[in-house]
């Protein structure tokens, strides 16, 4: 431990020196080294070997964004519980009186959401509840006491922002995806069937062969991105996946370096080799520094700007104009990528064109000034 802060405080390139140097001196003069000279000369290799690499590791714990990787040492200790409804109104230690007109509310919107399924929804219902799936995903997102407060478990139907169930009933969708939220599905719908129109003689089954279609749409993100190659997926995730992969096919290195909500993104916390880090950290940077030849890429969600203003917490007015301090963060960063030669990730999946016709590259390219 004492020795510590002079492990921290020895550069690479100061460990590097002596590592040059004591090697000249062995391969130069070694035929004159004693037995014990040359013996210490090895354990001064191995010694500076495992100063590089406690550096290292102290530079990682440092710039590592701890929570989640204590949570998951933590979860295998954390029992088993069932939150009744009695306890999930009392929770925050609320007067007896506000426990009693929450439990009050819980019942009443439990019988609102009851009353909305006809006979054929509640058949489905509970058909449904032996698809395995579903019955996963309502147990890991919500608290056993909202589970029955869905009203929505299937549709026939959409209109706009409303679904129909199988038996006519009509409820507000304010759980579909961002672009339902804002267009409405009855958009989507006509999309997809001028896209079903266009193919309908190829069919959507055909492997291999791509229709003329594909092209239009590679012309116009080619445009839209100043970009000679674009990629198709899926979904975001799927897409910021792939990015990290291909940079470690191409770096042939493993250590991804995240930050914030980009090491949340889909898949890419499951992938292994991902190394959580937090913007406007210093350290961060410094371990980029030090692990350069093992990190395959950085990356960085843009959208993070508007949780920076102030020292933290969402921008007031939710315009992507962070402060000063995120400004410079994301130009120092992606500089110090650039001296590593080290691929830089723009996570997009969040800002979409919000920041500019080319996303939040466009927006850095300029500065990240004004608000578009």
């Amino acid at each position: 431990a004492p020795a510590l802060p002079v492990v921290v405080a020895l550069s690479a390139e100061t460990l590097l020196r002596c590592r040059v140097r004591l090697l000249s001196a062995m391969l130069g003069y070694g035929r004159y080294f004693s037995l014990d000279v040359l013996i210490l000369s090895v354990v001064a290799l191995l010694a500076i070997q495992l100063i590089e690499k406690a550096r290292v590791m102290w530079l990682t714990l440092r710039a590592a964004w701890t929570p989640p990787l204590v949570a998951r040492l933590l979860t295998p200790a954390v029992a088993w519980h069932k939150c009744t409804d009695a306890e999930l109104c009392a929770v925050d230690g609320a007067p007896p009186e506000v426990q009693a007109r929450r439990r009050a509310g819980l019942a009443a919107l439990a019988r609102r959401a009851a009353s909305l399924e006809g006979p054929r929804s509640r058949e489905l219902s509970e058909l449904l509840r032996h698809l395995a799936d579903g019955r996963f995903t309502d147990n890991r997102l919500l608290p056993q006491s909202l589970r029955r407060l869905s009203a929505a478990r299937h549709a026939v139907e959409s209109d706009g922002p409303y679904l129909v169930d199988a038996d006519g009933r009509r409820t507000l969708d304010c759980s579909g995806s961002d672009g339902a939220n804002v267009h409405g599905y009855n958009f989507y719908k006509a999309c997809v069937a001028e896209g079903n129109d266009r193919i309908a003689k190829l069919g959507p089954n055909v492997l291999g062969p791509l229709h003329p279609a594909a092209a239009d749409v590679l012309r116009f993100l080619r445009e839209l991105s100043g970009l000679d190659e674009v990629s198709f997926h899926s979904s975001g995730a799927e897409a910021v996946t792939a990015a990290v992969q291909l940079c470690r096919f191409n770096t042939r290195r493993r250590l991804v370096l995240a930050f914030d909500a980009a090491a949340d993104r889909g898949s890419l916390s499951e992938l292994g080799g991902v190394l959580r880090c937090s913007s406007l950290d210093a350290a961060a940077l410094r371990l980029l520094a030090a692990r350069a030849a093992e990190v395959a890429c950085v990356v960085v969600d843009p959208l993070q700007a508007l949780e920076r203003r102030g020292g933290g917490g969402a921008a007031e007015d939710g315009k992507a104009d962070p402060d000063a301090a995120y400004k410079s963060w994301l130009q120092t960063l992606r500089d110090a990528c650039t001296r590593s030669n080290v691929p830089l990730l723009l996570d997009e999946v969040g800002c979409r064109l919000r920041l500019g016709e080319r996303a939040a590259n466009e927006a850095r390219e300029r500065g990240m000034s004004g608000t578009p």
